[in-house]
């Protein structure tokens, strides 16, 4: 391993980055969203939710008292019709078909129907969801049977939440997409194979690029984590976990490109694996079978290690399972990355 030349191809890359706009513009994605995602959390409790409302009759006090909801825009319409163009249009993400009679048989003590049509796929009708029930009973003088009181954490904090998907997020970015980049870039111009008939190794090669993604990633991860306000818990142990997943994804990238002639094939295979790298971690909540599937893979265990190093504090010795798979996931990944560059090298 010859470290002149490591450094070497982290400066070429480096500069190379800089002067290039697109991949510029891949690093600083992250940062964009999780700065948007950031100023955009405090903004959902004052969400105001367009309904459509027909009222087939006698029920004017029911609609007046919708109306006195301050997050309902309520439009009454004169038929079904009228109010299902609304939804379909999306100018409404709700729809409240008020059969007749309603208001007075609630204050019969009967049970009348309501009819609600929603568009599952607007998020507006999720915040109806969760409050036309308490508008429903609210207007009929009912109480639940016991005081439930709802707090929601400060911005500041659910931001903070936010930090592990966001780093794990722009490591596998990072890896995946920029790396493969600057390695096929070198095959398309064969500079590479200039590289690899001076004293520069396959090795020298990949771990001067990888030292390279190392630095792009940590930086980036550090600016999500100072903009969200994320220097809490075990640093050493996020900083860790974060080196850790970035060298593998490092490392992947660099296979995919050493695998493919050229950055398109690269870029597809790159964002087809890049899926499922991204959501079996954070979906594996969801059933033991998806838990399962997810421990194949290296960015749960690199997701995992930085929530609890960052929410839970847990130390390393607290996380030897993840970093142990972390480990080994490298020693594959890399064995196999130079394996595959010194193969198609000869080729």
């Amino acid at each position: 391993m010859n470290l002149n030349v490591i450094l070497a191809i982290f400066r070429k890359d480096l500069v190379s980055s800089i002067k290039n706009k697109n991949i510029l513009i891949i690093l600083l994605t992250p940062i964009f969203l999780s700065i948007l995602l950031t100023s955009t959390v405090s903004l959902t409790v004052d969400i105001v939710v367009s309904i459509a409302v027909y009222d087939e009759g006698a029920s004017d006090d029911f609609v007046e008292h919708l109306r006195s909801i301050d997050s309902y825009e309520v439009i009454v319409t004169d038929s079904i019709e009228k109010s299902e163009e609304l939804l379909y249009k999306e100018e409404v993400a709700a729809i409240l078909i008020v059969p007749e009679g309603f208001s007075t048989d609630l204050e019969k003590g009967l049970v009348p129907s309501l009819n609600i049509t929603i568009n599952p796929y607007d998020a507006k009708s999720i915040v109806f969801l969760q409050t036309y029930k308490d508008a429903i009973m609210d207007f009929a003088g009912k109480e639940y049977p016991v005081r439930v009181s709802v707090n929601t954490l400060p911005a500041g904090l659910q931001s903070r939440f936010n930090i592990p998907t966001w780093i794990m997020f722009t490591v596998i970015f990072v890896g995946m997409l920029v790396l493969p980049n600057t390695l096929t870039t070198e095959k398309e111009k064969k500079t590479l194979d200039a590289i690899l008939v001076s004293p520069a190794s396959e090795k020298d090669v990949i771990y001067g690029k990888s030292f390279f993604g190392l630095f792009l990633t940590i930086l980036i991860s550090l600016v999500i984590i100072f903009i969200n306000g994320g220097f809490v818990g075990n640093l050493s142990s996020v900083l860790l976990f974060i080196v850790l997943g970035s060298a593998v994804f490092t490392g992947l990238g660099l296979l995919i490109a050493s695998y493919t002639e050229n950055y398109s094939s690269a870029s597809l295979l790159s964002t087809i694996f890049m899926i499922p790298l991204i959501l079996l971690p954070l979906l594996a909540n969801i059933s033991k079978e998806i838990e399962y599937v997810s421990y194949l893979i290296p960015s749960t265990y690199m997701f995992t290690g930085i929530k609890n190093s960052m929410l839970n504090n847990s130390g390393i010795s607290d996380l030897y399972p993840a970093l142990g798979a972390l480990v080994i996931f490298n020693i594959v990944v890399y064995t196999l990355t130079i394996h595959v560059l010194r193969k198609k090298s000869y080729i």
